[in-house]
């Protein structure tokens, strides 16, 4: 970054665009426009407003090393330390993967097939004691969608899921250790301790004493011979084990078919995001033995696959 006497946000953020133009990144002035909202503690519309507002010292200080890891491929979200997914604000780093706005896709139809989950549930009662301590009563228990992420990451899943399904008790289950600890900070932002009960573990390795009414995964569904057509912003900077099962990109969905029978309560449902319409066939053939359907992303592509148990 050349230097000169001062530099405004809308001269910094012309040169910097440019700059990363000729390195190739894409969407160069968003990422350069993110950049420096991280910077000032501004929203995208206020910068534009000050856009001939005189950068710091200590701004450009901050602002030059992340310029220079965008433009060594690093996505800008791993650099800012934030992304936002279905409307919220999550913490993330290199050991989870960036939110894809296709998963939002998995997220809006849980949320719309959750209604008619809840009122399908028979609500509990439990008996107490009344204000005389003479006579019991029998107290009707709120409904709870017990919901099952698997391979949370981030928890963004999950806690969108819980910030729009009020009913939602959510189990998240995640392998990394890393990653566990990016999840706990974002339960911990949004509060949600009491309603996302964190799993460490290995969902090969998982026992549940429950069933769910709602199972959610994006598991990893690259092929390995797949990772090395990845862009470099990818491949390089993103955790390989949220990418790709290191077979043929199936292996999670074989196993989901196997164990989703006892994992599912009578009339679940299960929303699995996939890699697109070259799976769509194989994941048809895998769950012959649900019903389902097929969902498709903001480009038009097959991306979720809807099952349910057939109830004999």
């Amino acid at each position: 970054m050349s230097k000169q006497d001062t530099w405004t946000v809308m001269s910094i953020l012309n040169w910097s665009a440019n700059y990363l133009n000729e390195k190739g990144i894409e969407d160069a002035r968003t990422v350069v426009e993110w950049l420096l909202c991280d910077t000032l503690g501004c929203s995208r519309m206020d910068l534009y407003l000050k856009f001939d507002r005189t950068l710091s010292e200590k701004e450009l200080g901050k602002f030059r090393p992340m310029l220079l890891k965008c433009a060594a491929k690093q996505p800008v979200q791993q650099v800012v330390g934030t992304c936002e997914f279905y409307g919220l604000n999550f913490t993330l780093n290199e050991h989870v993967l960036i939110p894809r706005p296709e998963t939002e896709r998995l997220v809006e139809e849980a949320i719309k097939l959750a209604p008619s989950l809840i009122n399908d549930l028979e609500a509990k009662e439990i008996i107490r004691k009344a204000d005389d301590e003479n006579t019991e009563q029998a107290v009707l228990l709120p409904k709870e969608l017990n919901v099952l992420d698997i391979g949370s990451g981030s928890g963004c899943i999950a806690i969108a899921l819980a910030m729009h399904i009020p009913q939602a008790k959510i189990t998240a289950v995640e392998k990394s250790d890393d990653a566990i600890e990016v999840m706990k900070r974002n339960i911990n932002f949004y509060n949600l301790e009491n309603r996302i009960q964190l799993v460490h573990g290995d969902i090969y390795k998982t026992e549940f004493d429950t069933s769910f009414h709602m199972i959610v995964s994006n598991p990893p569904y690259l092929a390995k011979d797949e990772i090395a057509a990845l862009n470099e912003n990818v491949s390089y900077y993103e955790p390989h084990m949220a990418l790709s099962d290191t077979d043929d990109g199936l292996s999670f969905y074989r196993y989901f078919a196997e164990s989703f029978p006892k994992l599912m309560a009578k009339n679940a449902v299960a929303l699995l995001e996939f890699g697109g319409n070259h799976q769509t066939e194989a994941l048809k053939n895998i769950f012959a033995g649900f019903s389902h359907r097929i969902i498709k992303d903001y480009q038009n592509d097959d991306r979720v696959i809807i099952l349910k148990k057939r109830e004999d």
